[in-house]
């Protein structure tokens, strides 16, 4: 008898369990959008991650607003998407500044109508440890990571709220969900992003506006050569770079870009892009003892921090590598470019 009503409720659960799938599903496709024709507006979207999203809006139909500090890579981003047939409106924008922000807001609408999707890609990354950082750092690390996805959601809510109709997807990290070990500044931003983009996803849905968090892990695009670097910064470099270019470590930035457009077009809450992304982000949530002890182990070992006291200031990976003298930081150097040459406009 006990077996037979273990049986018949192992039955029933996987009989509610199915139908909560079915339900999560038949939900998801109900949300979904026709990409095609959308508007849509990416940050930092001229070069790396931002330049493979665009593309793959791109590939949907989609029309695009990129924007990024340096005018001169934006213009050959939107000359590059021009050639394969896209239409393209790219300005320079620093996201970290408000007036910036809106006026690039202003601009896109003036051009297309409406934006449908905002995709909030630009962000800096800092490396090094937490017992050397200014506070200078951790200030441009709030303003280089949160602001900069802060202030274009604020330019871009008033005309989504008011149309009750949009598309938000927030590019964090799993650094966003993980305490990283000499990246402190960087899971300091990625934590506030993190947090901001969920408490959004809730209190948006009832003016039709569906907010998705992706966490996606380390990505191979060069990005070693534009992080920031304090303490040993050629030791830092080299252990941050291996991971970097690491093909176990790491996914592409092609697989985001696609994660991104479908977590966009059915409106997903939260996305990770990586089975092991995925698994870590659920034993900190489950486990945050045993994920705290695993990452002390691995911090053994990085570079250890300077006497007590003492401070660093941080420099760009592509001094660090100009100022070393050290084979190694010049061999994973060339292989970081390498990774970067595929997502600039004119190798594309």
């Amino acid at each position: 008898m006990a077996g037979r009503a273990t049986s018949k409720a192992a039955g029933a659960l996987g009989l509610l369990a199915g139908a909560g799938l079915a339900l999560s599903a038949a939900t998801r496709r109900a949300r979904r959008i026709d990409l095609r024709g959308r508007v849509v507006l990416i940050t930092g979207g001229a070069r790396g991650l931002g330049f493979a999203i665009a593309r793959a809006f791109l590939q949907r139909g989609s029309r695009l607003a990129i924007c990024g500090r340096d005018g001169d890579k934006v213009a050959q981003a939107v000359e590059a998407l021009r050639r394969e047939g896209g239409d393209v409106f790219g300005a320079a924008c620093d996201t970290s500044n408000p007036e910036q922000v809106r006026g690039f807001v202003d601009q896109v609408l003036a051009r297309f109508g409406t934006i449908d999707v905002l995709v909030n890609n630009a962000g800096q990354c800092f490396v090094g440890p937490a017992a050397q950082l200014e506070a200078e750092t951790v200030e441009k690390a709030l303003r280089g990571i949160f602001w900069l996805q802060f202030h274009p959601t604020m330019a871009v809510l008033p005309h989504m709220r008011t149309r009750r109709f949009g598309r938000i997807v927030n590019i964090t990290s799993i650094s966003g969900k993980l305490p990283v070990a000499h990246q402190a500044a960087y899971t300091l931003g990625k934590y506030a992003v993190t947090g901001w983009s969920e408490t959004l996803a809730i209190e948006l849905a009832r003016d039709g506006v569906h907010v998705s968090t992706l966490t996606p892990p380390p990505l191979r695009n060069g990005a070693p050569m534009h992080v920031h670097f304090n303490g040993a910064r050629e030791g830092e470099f080299i252990w941050f770079t291996r991971i970097l270019t690491s093909r176990l470590a790491t996914t592409t930035a092609d697989r985001v870009a696609r994660v991104v457009v479908d977590a966009a077009e059915h409106g997903d809450r939260e996305r990770t892009i990586t089975p092991l992304s995925w698994l870590g982000a659920r034993v900190q949530g489950l486990a945050p003892n045993l994920m705290t002890w695993f990452m002390t182990q691995v911090e053994r070992f990085q570079p250890p921090p300077g006497a007590p006291g003492e401070r660093s200031p941080m420099r760009p990976g592509h001094e660090v590598v100009n100022g070393s003298q050290d084979p190694r930081v010049h061999a994973l150097a060339a292989t970081a470019r390498a990774d970067e040459e595929q997502y600039l406009p004119g190798q594309a």
